[in-house]
């Protein structure tokens, strides 16, 4: 989302993006108006299922500064320790401030992580909304939260997008070239599940489901499984993730305490069929009709094998969930909103 929002602000702007840095990816990178830094971080908390990178080195220093000399600030996120450099780069530097929040409260099961997640909205995301000039977020649920939470602050919602040309179904010469580029058998049916290893994407829902009948692919973290029927891709660069979503038969999003995620708009864009945990934040963004949908984690599973089993049912719900993809989203709209938003905040 954050480089999509990114590079379509830098076809008229400069922009300026600070994150952490993972894996081996550059430092440093500049691609037209677009620079971006990726600062070496601390990232010890992915081992306990919360993403949370600490920035340090001497590239911070470097980020600062360009920070500083810009007009306005973009957060995404209250919680994170970008977030309080900007906030206090923001008061510092006199610069107006922009927060999106993903996700508000996510509600984990371990009560350890809920109340530390609790003393982290009061010390860190309280202060952080406190400097924000202006609050957007792409979910009514997170929209809600929020304003339950900050009752004199205004919450706009603006959705995200998907592209369309990218992200599309793939002809069968397509899709028999995605399988074998990425290992994966060239027969049979092939579901897929992508996220983090974090404790709200509800994985081990889907590892659990009786692979007979199909053979599960599995990305978004170095778990490093080996199981019959499973097919463990890691960390998947998200340029190759429309090769991915055209190679498999199906998509299962089982998670909770989500904005509106973009692996679900991609994969109905793609033609791949989504089975998803209803979120009611989703409303906003996508008719449940246009999607196969549980209310309950535990119906998750029986769901999957029904489609596994239906190829006509699948193929159906595969052109709805495109055509409701290329009618209802667009990122030049959401470039559009956000650039609007900015601008308004830099005049003032």
């Amino acid at each position: 989302m954050v480089e999509s929002v990114a590079s379509g602000l830098a076809q008229r702007h400069e922009v300026i993006v600070v994150t952490a840095a993972w894996h081996d990816a550059p430092a440093l990178e500049v691609s037209g108006g677009l620079r971006i830094h990726r600062l070496r971080a601390w990232h010890r908390t992915e081992t306990w299922g919360v993403p949370y990178p600490v920035p340090y080195g001497p590239g911070v220093a470097g980020a600062v500064r360009e920070l500083l000399a810009s007009d306005v600030l973009h957060v995404h996120g209250a919680l994170y320790a970008g977030s309080m450099l900007s906030a206090g780069l923001s008061r510092l530097g006199r610069r107006p401030m922009l927060l999106t929040e993903h996700v508000g409260f996510v509600p984990y099961s371990h009560p350890l992580l809920v109340g530390v997640e609790r003393m982290a909205w009061a010390l860190i995301g309280d202060a952080v909304v406190a400097s924000a000039d202006a609050i957007v977020t792409y979910n009514t649920r997170v929209q809600a939260w929020m304003r339950a939470r900050f009752p004199d602050r205004e919450v706009d919602l603006v959705g995200n997008g998907v592209d369309t040309h990218r992200f599309r179904p793939p002809d069968p010469e397509e899709r028999r070239a995605a399988r074998a580029a990425f290992g994966l058998p060239l027969d049979g049916t092939l579901v897929l599940y992508a996220g983090r290893a974090t404790e709200k994407k509800n994985f081990p829902t889907i590892e659990a489901i009786p692979r007979n009948e199909f053979q599960l692919v599995v990305c978004g973290a170095d778990r490093q499984l080996t199981a019959p029927g499973l097919f463990d891709l890691g960390v998947v660069p998200h340029a190759r993730m429309p090769a991915l979503y055209g190679a498999v038969d199906l998509f299962v999003l089982p998670s909770v305490g989500e904005g509106f995620p973009l692996s679900l708009q991609e994969s109905m864009a793609s033609g791949c069929p989504p089975v998803v945990l209803w979120d009611p934040g989703y409303a906003s963004s996508l008719d449940r009709e246009q999607i196969t949908s549980c209310d309950r984690l535990e119906d998750v599973a029986p769901t999957v094998l029904s489609l596994v089993r239906d190829g006509s049912r699948r193929r159906e719900r595969a052109d709805q969930a495109r055509r409701w993809a290329e009618r209802s989203w667009s990122w030049d709209v959401t470039v559009s909103e956000y650039e609007r938003r900015l601008e308004r905040l830099v005049s003032r």
